[in-house]
């Protein structure tokens, strides 16, 4: 049996996930960038705060021993799940609290992140890359 789910407004707004019920593996796609900053294309209906609200339901409905396959970065499990999705609501609130400060999305940019998200960089998606996504889905 396989079980085709959509969690609409994440990465785009057509994502589904796929999960293999007899193997307990959980097929994300682009809604996981397992120990990387995710794209989000918010051009197509994508949303870093929906995102993480679809990570969390995605956590709450699958089995904590579910093997995750993700859109990018190694084979995983719940636990880089919930790291990921950590990572989500942590970078987020600290755009938010620095916008609700008055900062500019530049100021935001310099202030960067703490070193414990900066491993999450990847060349595609550099801190400001990401803190930008960040910014416009806050922005919507």
């Amino acid at each position: 049996e396989i079980r085709v789910i959509h969690f609409p407004n994440g990465h785009t707004d057509g994502d589904s996930i796929v999960y293999f019920t007899k193997s307990n593996v959980l097929h994300l796609g682009d809604d996981f960038f397992n120990g990387m900053f995710p794209f989000i294309d918010l051009e197509h209906g994508g949303n870093v705060v929906t995102l993480a609200r679809n990570v969390g339901e995605i956590i709450k409905m699958f089995p904590g021993d579910a093997k995750v396959i993700p859109g990018h970065g190694p084979l995983g499990d719940m636990k880089n799940l919930k790291a990921y999705h950590a990572m989500l609501l942590a970078t987020t609130k600290i755009v938010k609290d620095r916008m609700a400060a008055g900062k500019s999305l530049k100021e935001i940019q310099a202030a960067g992140f703490p070193e414990k998200w900066q491993s999450w960089e990847w060349p595609f998606i550099t801190t400001d890359v990401y803190i930008d996504l960040v910014y416009g889905s806050l922005k919507t």
